[in-house]
């Protein structure tokens, strides 16, 4: 071990503290608090931390960075990520927004000094303040991604969110409108253009801003295909196909819509042409459920993609088709769909028989001859008893 090179155990009132002290590559005496016992350090994993050290001090001249303030880093996460990681511009706002909330807790504190005990913290914090669990692990998520990258550069020796227990997301349940509610909603509608809505919801399952997001340019009424160009993902830029129903309803808006150019949008305020107002149509789409006789909650967006995948599921489309309809970036998020539904898969179980079996015939069909005398030979046939004469 190098002259100035050790590691230092401090017992204090909260318990045993591990830190590494030694030179680096321009000479200055570091030294640096690892963790707690508590937090699962002990003199061996501080000593191959301390080793990690010097290994890089001598091969890669490492200089302990400045202390550098989480707010000031995670800006500098935020503004790269926009460029480099090619995020979408809802992606942006809703990472902003959970910036403000990040940096009120840990702004000031240097980055490396942000340990588990402190997530945990935030976590309860954030809890008590009211935020739902679905909020907070968003939050851990991009506070995750945040250290995740701090590391890769060696401004932080490990990344406290790992580990940390997550508040348990309550699963949101989905109310699927069923076949015979679909038309029944259909026909309530008091509003030509919100009924357009609604069918385009519930026959493509687009999401709510890929819908405001829509561009006359984006459907091809000849060959029945919408495409979606404005989505959170890459997968999610994706091509739909149109149902008849829904072409000769789209091609009757266009023909009587006074915003009808390549560039205009689609689903658009009647006199301005600016997007459609989606609490408009909300209003509209609890009044059509109140006049069909549903009086139960349905969400007019996320309820209206949810029923139309799973509907789809049922009607028998395939789990490639049904994902890639849907702009899902994993077989994962499909799944729920298709569990949902009941789904089974008939042609795959004809496939996998005649991969194994081959033309083997183990029982053979049961014949389709009414008469009751080729039943009754076919029978004697498959079990061998018939005679040969």
């Amino acid at each position: 071990m190098p002259r100035g090179a050790a590691v230092v155990e401090y017992r204090g009132k909260r318990g045993v503290v591990f830190r590494v002290k030694y030179i680096d590559a321009a000479g200055v005496q570091v030294q640096e608090t690892l963790g707690a016992e508590r937090d699962g350090w002990t003199r061996k994993k501080a000593e191959a931390e301390l080793r990690d050290r010097l290994v890089r001090v001598d091969k890669k001249a490492y200089q302990r960075p400045q202390p550098i303030k989480f707010s000031e880093y995670a800006q500098t996460w935020f503004d790269e990520g926009q460029g480099r990681r090619g995020w979408k511009p809802q992606t942006v706002a809703v990472y902003r927004g959970i910036l403000g909330h990040l940096n009120a807790y840990f702004g000031s504190l240097p980055l490396g000094s942000i340990r588990p005990r402190d997530v945990a913290d935030f976590t309860r914090h954030e809890l008590a303040e009211g935020f739902s669990a679905k909020s907070v692990d968003l939050h851990l998520n991009v506070l995750f991604n945040i250290f995740k990258v701090a590391k890769a550069e060696e401004l932080v020796d490990s990344n406290p969110v790992e580990g940390t227990e997550r508040p348990k997301v309550k699963r949101q349940l989905w109310r699927i409108l069923t076949p015979q509610e679909v038309p029944a909603v259909a026909k309530s509608f008091d509003d030509p253009l919100a009924r357009l809505i609604f069918l385009t919801l519930i026959l493509t399952g687009v999401r709510r801003f890929e819908l405001q997001g829509l561009r006359w340019s984006d459907v091809d009424l000849l060959e029945g295909v919408l495409r979606v160009r404005e989505s959170k993902s890459d997968e999610g830029i994706r091509s739909i196909a149109l149902s008849p129903t829904l072409v000769r309803a789209l091609s009757e808006h266009y023909r009587t819509s006074a915003f009808n150019g390549d560039a205009e949008r689609v689903f658009c305020h009647p006199d301005r042409g600016s997007k459609i107002d989606h609490e408009w149509y909300a209003g509209k789409f609890q009044a059509a459920l109140a006049k069909a006789g549903i009086t139960d909650r349905v969400r007019p967006f996320h309820d209206m993609r949810h029923a139309s995948l799973t509907n789809g599921a049922a009607a028998g489309e395939e789990a490639l088709e049904l994902m890639t309809r849907a702009g899902h970036r994993s077989m994962a998020t499909t799944s729920q769909y298709l569990h949902l539904a009941g789904t089974v898969f008939p042609k795959a179980a004809q496939a996998l028989e005649d991969r194994l079996l081959g033309a083997t015939t183990l029982y053979p069909p049961e014949p389709t001859s009414a008469d009751p005398t080729d039943t009754k030979a076919a029978s004697e046939a498959a079990s061998g008893l018939s005679d040969p004469g």
